[in-house]
């Protein structure tokens, strides 16, 4: 999900008016496909990995819950979840250096207040409210006469 937003994000336009002088330039076309490229490919991978993940741990519950303790299987499971948290964190690290040569410092800040805004506020990037009648359907039901 995290890639997803990055991608959304940086490809987006500035907060503020189109004429806002402080904003840094957009990104081109072939930045636009870069950064799609490696959030998709982020993405993908992380989610293969964190169902290997949570598979391993599963496993390894499933293990503790037998009275007769199977350590080696206990000790290779850990190794697996450790070395999926590894992989996980490499992938992670990865997509932050490719952005980092993709985008300028400045398309960077933006893009980084901009994904802090979302995760700590939802729905409050949206620059301006939306029209009335166009927001999701209210739970309140009006009675027919």
């Amino acid at each position: 999900m995290r890639f997803l937003v990055l991608a959304m994000f940086i490809a987006g336009s500035s907060p503020g008016s189109a004429a806002d002088e402080s904003a840094p330039p957009p990104l081109s076309p072939e930045q636009l496909v870069r950064v799609r490229k490696l959030a998709q490919s982020a993405q993908t991978e992380a989610t293969l990995l964190q169902a290997r993940l949570d598979q391993r741990q599963r496993e390894l519950g499933q293990v503790y819950t037998m009275y007769e303790l199977d350590e080696p299987r206990a000790q290779k499971l850990q190794a697996e979840i450790v070395e999926l948290q590894r992989l996980l964190l490499a992938n992670h690290h990865r997509m932050q250096a490719e952005l980092r040569a993709i985008v300028s410092r400045e398309r960077f800040e933006l893009l980084r207040k901009r994904l802090t805004n979302v995760v700590t506020h939802p729905g409050a990037d949206r620059e301006t409210p939306e029209p009335p009648g166009t927001s999701e359907p209210s739970t309140y039901e009006r009675s027919t006469p």
